[in-house]
């Protein structure tokens, strides 16, 4: 979810005493959303905050719209719930540049005395609203008795669902990437770009695949045009290179307004290299596609040979969450299924062990509790088999680069931790945009009183199994230990800037060095409990490449001097992975020599 900070001013146009009532279009008109009919359920999908209060809820239509630019927003249709109608009142239409910290700040309001009922209810504005050459928000607000009511569907989509109401103390979200689908709310728009045959491609980010295979690419597609598309026709071209012949692909039906992500297979290059890929929507429905945008730009990395990968899996969970116990459960399963094999990162929300700098990525990542995703791209509940089920796409897929870490104190007084990494990348670039984030884990972390206490509504069930010791455990459950818990972190959305040199070389290891202040870490609570952990982001779309862990080595023992003839001749060399080397190499190596001595020693 991502917060919007709000700064108003608007003129308020108040429009009263308007009758819901279903509005037919003209010929120069059309109903038109991010929900569509392809939307519906045969059930009422509802959200909202379980407590009964004023929501307003909105979409955004971006500055230069294809099919909006010089249109006209003549009336507004919601969508409500058949099993909530009845306890909702105070129905608002309103239209704003920004999203408003309360109604009367927007630059319309249409205020409805009107009965609403369940399914479609359109709302004529007095004034048209002309959309000129800015973006605006339009939606609306509603005071409901229950807790859930403000009505979604389909899947979700960028600009489609912001929900929020500031003067009651809950900030705008953005719902898009949260699995709730789109707000079930419609314009009626005169004017405006309405073709048929018009098929948008959004940009698809970058790909990694190994030579000689193929890869399967999440290409998304958008019906732009006023009737349904059934098939399209597609190129792939290759920067500097060829295009691919095309192919036809049955899609629909996709109505207005609809889009879907196809998948698409991109096949690798000749050099382990990245390069750009230009997917082109040539046709659709056999005659050419006339969107403007009718092709979307990515990039396919190809990789001589496949990294290991270490899944970093972020269990999110909160003492007052009654159902996050299954996730303990299942993160202390995993440790004991794959121990070091896997970074285990446990992110506490509104309770005694939250930390301020993980909120963006709980928010990010997540709209519910108990829950989880590994590499920030395989979401999973945290019970131990579907926490299985993420491993094994993580383990399988390809990594572009790798990452070791060796950490020690600063200083006897260890009052900062020194992050010690060696990253290497199978590919060339020129451009790549990576960073690493460093984080504390502590494991056994403890404390009295009730926010300690772990709610437990597994308490007096019967599903045995896993979760047989918490259905006798009663709730709240004090005087557990908490494991895996993020005490501290730098920079774990995105990565510290700098961290990785954008000039990349097939083989070659980059070295950096970061040195973390723990002052005012007061979760922090036994130092030999914690773990030290660096997560290799890739910057283009937030996914973790790679990942590694290490203990927190006492000051002056985690690196030795550069190595020499001078030295005791080592009788073995590993790398931080534990693998044996033949000789010594650039980085970080692991050196147990003929007396005895087993030391970490950085060669330059």
């Amino acid at each position: 979810m991502k917060k919007h900070l709000l700064m108003l001013a608007a003129a308020l146009l108040l429009v009263t005493g308007v009758q819901a009532r279903v509005i037919t279009p003209t010929e120069n008109q059309v109903w038109w959303g991010y929900f569509n009919e392809a939307d519906f359920t045969t059930a009422d999908y509802t959200i909202g905050t379980g407590t009964a209060m004023t929501l307003m809820a909105a979409i955004y239509v971006p500055a230069g719209h294809e099919q909006l630019a010089n249109a006209s927003v003549v009336a507004g249709r919601v969508y409500l719930a058949s099993n909530v109608v009845s306890t909702l009142s105070g129905m608002k239409i309103w239209i704003s540049k920004t999203l408003p910290e309360k109604v009367s700040d927007a630059d319309v309001v249409l205020s409805t005395l009107g009965t609403l009922t369940a399914g479609a209810n359109d709302f004529k504005l007095r004034t048209p609203y002309e959309v000129g050459g800015e973006g605006f928000y339009i939606g609306y607000s509603v005071k409901s008795t229950t807790g859930y009511f403000i009505r979604c569907g389909g899947t979700d989509a960028p600009n489609a669902f912001f929900v929020g109401n500031p003067e009651a103390g809950m900030n705008w979200t953005d719902l898009n990437g949260n699995g709730l689908g789109k707000l079930a709310f419609q314009i009626l728009v005169e004017g405006g770009n309405f073709q048929d045959d018009c098929v948008s491609v959004d940009d698809f980010g970058q790909h990694v695949v190994l030579q000689g295979q193929d890869v399967s690419v999440p290409v998304t597609v958008t019906n732009m045009g006023k009737s349904s598309v059934e098939t399209i026709s597609y190129t792939i071209a290759t920067e500097g290179g060829s295009t691919t012949e095309e192919k036809t692909l049955s899609v629909g039906p996709l109505a207005m307004g609809g889009f879907k992500t196809l998948s698409i297979p991109f096949t690798s290059d000749t050099d382990a290299k990245k390069l750009q890929k230009t997917f082109t929507v040539t046709q659709v429905n056999g005659k050419p596609n006339t969107a403007t945008k009718g092709s979307g730009q990515g990039f396919l990395i190809t990789l001589k040979d496949k990294q290991p990968v270490t899944p970093v899996i972020e269990e999110f969970t909160g003492t007052w969450c009654g159902w996050c116990p299954r996730g303990m459960v299942g993160m202390e399963k995993v440790h004991e299924a794959y121990g070091d094999q896997v970074v285990q990162i446990a992110a506490h929300y509104g309770d005694i062990m939250a930390i301020n700098e993980y909120q963006p990525v709980i928010n990010t990542y997540t709209s519910g509790f108990p829950n989880s995703i590994t590499d920030r791209q395989f979401e999973a509940d945290p019970s131990f088999s579907t926490l299985q089920g993420a491993l094994n796409k993580s383990f399988a897929r390809v990594a572009p680069g790798s990452i070791e870490l060796s950490a020690e104190w600063s200083s006897a007084a260890k009052t900062s931790v020194v992050f010690n990494t060696t990253t290497r990348f199978s590919y060339d670039d020129n451009d790549g945009q990576y960073g690493i984030a460093c984080i504390l884990v502590e494991d056994g972390l403890t404390g009295t009183g009730s926010n300690w206490a772990q709610q437990n509504y597994y308490n007096g069930q019967t599903v045995g199994g896993d979760m047989a010791w918490w259905c006798k455990a009663g709730s709240p459950v004090s005087g557990i230990t908490f494991d895996h818990v993020v005490v501290a972190s730098w920079e774990p959305m995105a990565g510290i800037n700098g961290s990785v040199d954008p000039k990349i070389v097939a083989g070659e290891e980059q070295e950096y060095s970061y040195t973390a202040s723990i002052s005012g870490k007061p979760l922090i609570q036994d130092k030999t409990k914690l773990t030290a952990v660096v997560l290799l982001i890739d910057r283009t779309n937030g996914t973790i490449v790679n990942a590694a862990k290490s203990a927190i080595a006492d000051f002056g023992t985690a690196i030795g001097n550069v190595h020499d003839a001078g030295q005791s001749a080592p009788s073995d060399v590993y790398d931080l992975s534990g693998r044996k080397l033949t000789i010594s190499r650039r980085g970080i190596n692991i050196i147990r020599t003929n007396d005895g001595t087993v030391k970490k020693v950085l060669v330059k």
